[in-house]
């Protein structure tokens, strides 16, 4: 039926309806399961994933199809659904998965809940904040220490000092040049400037090592990069500005939710007086960057704008405790 309409031909619909009918799985969207072939099907058994990404009505079609058991998978510490800024006001934006989640289960019948507890994508140092910060301490990594090795490059990762006795893999770097102002979506032109330094370093390998066969491995393969921001007009300055590095990807944080790679470089994009962060308010936006990475985090920001803000205290208390984890790093001017 490729290229042609199926629900123009009988013979095509009644073909589909008995495949579907036979059909031990079913795939859909949560909207598609109420649609079309499947209108009149019902479903035993229900499995939504990254259902914390749905709005509960969208969540509930699927389940009111002859549903007998459901099984919801999903982060609600993570992105949520997109909703409109009135819509959030009153509460659209939480889904059905993650009012589950946080309903006292003592209460709730026939209701149970699992957390998956280990994760095998992040070094050990870089989970440990959002394991404390965002899961109640619960997330464990199977990720041993000798793993994950940084290649060999110009960038200055810190050495293990007495503080952390392994090596360091959350690093700060400071940019006190403003944001552009009077635009609805936010940009700031040094921290471009800034991360296309940082990448260079990042794709540069270190003289001493260039004659090592790690090094000759490190330079055939180039690591993954990823420079991840809450805004789409820094995005665009960004995308247009690393564009000659191949293995360099620019995105939105919200379009990189569920990816990986290598090395993360968070550009946070505000430095204003008033220490407006914007964006940056939402947490679960700083959990999904930093989660992103195997290998190391670069954050690059304005410590006064994101740590003394006093419109959302809650907000500014874990941007504090966060850039209290890492090791500021200065670049040398000449380099």
């Amino acid at each position: 039926m490729v290229g042609k309409e199926i629900y123009s031909s009988d013979a095509a619909m009644n073909k589909a309806r008995k495949q579907i009918k036979n059909c031990r799985l079913v795939f859909s969207t949560c909207a598609g399961a109420g649609l079309g072939l499947l209108r009149s099907q019902d479903f035993d058994t229900v499995i939504i994933d990254e259902a914390s990404q749905q709005t509960e009505p969208a969540s509930i079609i699927p389940l009111v199809k002859g549903c007998k058991k459901a099984i919801l998978v999903g982060d609600h510490v993570q992105l949520g659904a997109t909703v409109k800024r009135h819509a959030s006001l009153h509460d659209f934006d939480v889904s059905l998965f993650e009012r589950l989640y946080k309903q006292d289960i003592s209460e709730a019948q026939g209701i149970a809940k699992v957390m998956l507890d280990t994760q095998y994508r992040m070094h050990e140092s870089i989970c440990s904040f959002s394991s404390r910060e965002f899961y109640e301490s619960k997330l464990q990594t199977n990720v041993p220490d000798n793993t994950r090795p940084l290649d060999p490059s110009m960038f200055p990762w810190p050495s293990p000092t007495d503080r952390h006795k392994r090596e360091n893999r959350m690093v700060f770097v400071e940019c006190s040049t403003n944001e552009d102002m009077g635009q609805t979506s936010k940009a700031n032109r040094g921290q471009v400037d800034l991360c296309h330094r940082i990448c260079t370093l990042l794709c540069t390998i270190a003289e001493e090592s260039r004659e090592t066969k790690f090094a000759a491995n490190s330079a055939s393969r180039k690591q993954s990069i990823a420079v991840l921001t809450p805004y789409s007009r820094q995005a665009e300055l960004l995308k247009a500005r690393l564009s000659s590095f191949t293995n360099v990807e620019v995105s939105s944080i919200d379009g990189f939710q569920g990816r990986e790679a290598e090395i993360v470089v968070f550009v946070t994009v505000r430095c204003n007086v008033k220490c407006n962060i914007g964006f940056l308010k939402d947490l679960r936006r700083m959990n999904v960057a930093l989660t992103r990475a195997r290998s190391g985090v670069i954050v690059i920001g304005n410590r006064s704008t994101l740590t003394m803000g006093e419109t959302d205290l809650g907000s500014t208390a874990v941007w504090k405790r966060l850039l209290s984890e890492l090791t500021e790093v200065r670049l040398d001017p000449t380099a």
